[in-house]
């Protein structure tokens, strides 16, 4: 799992740098900006959509006259390296290239308790950690799609935002332990 865990490294710190260049170049043109703000609701609270009911947060929001434009940041290009294979716990883990903010994750196992492993594993996902500066980097995802069912292949598209590997790593044994026989890491289809 060491492999993994650098590759899933290399994968988020390209990512992860071109964002936070992008970020200072807007800083630096004078924008006030909110990093990864959460949807929220007209209530203030977190915005709940799809089967899953899970939030989301946008890449950033810039900062005028008393109210924030949200604002998406695409990545000008990426990692490239050649698939991957691991195996171990019984689960079969393929990791082809991706990038952190648009990855297709394909999960063999029974639907239903993968969605509630996605589900449960997104909510924790999707909150910063402890500690966090308020105008940094959140270490949080941004998005999760409801489950796509192909047979019994679930497929999901996620935005890891700044999410750290770790807690990647960690969404992977969840679905070992959800029953998952083997997880895909890819780019999701044109």
């Amino acid at each position: 799992m060491d492999d993994l865990q650098q590759l899933l490294t290399n994968v988020r710190t390209h990512y992860v740098d071109q964002f936070e260049k992008a970020l200072a170049e807007l800083r630096g043109k004078g924008h006030k900006l909110i990093i990864e703000p959460p949807m929220v609701d007209e209530a203030g609270g977190l915005a709940r959509e799809g089967a899953l009911n899970v939030g989301s947060r946008y890449d950033l929001a810039i900062e005028e006259n008393d109210a924030a434009t949200p604002s998406m940041f695409q990545p000008g290009k990426m990692l490239r390296f050649e698939p991957v294979a691991f195996h171990g716990a019984g689960l079969n883990i393929v990791v082809t290239p991706f990038q952190w903010d648009n990855v297709r994750i394909a999960i063999d196992g029974d639907a239903a308790t993968i969605a509630q492993a996605l589900s449960a594993w997104f909510e924790n996902a999707l909150c910063a950690p402890e500690g966090v500066a308020q105008d940094g980097l959140q270490h949080a995802a941004h998005f999760l799609s409801d489950p796509v069912v192909e047979g019994a292949t679930s497929i999901v598209v996620a935005d890891l935002g700044t999410l750290d590997v770790d807690v990647v790593v960690f969404l992977i044994d969840q679905l070992r332990l959800a029953g998952a026989s083997r997880v895909e890491l890819g780019l999701p289809d044109s």
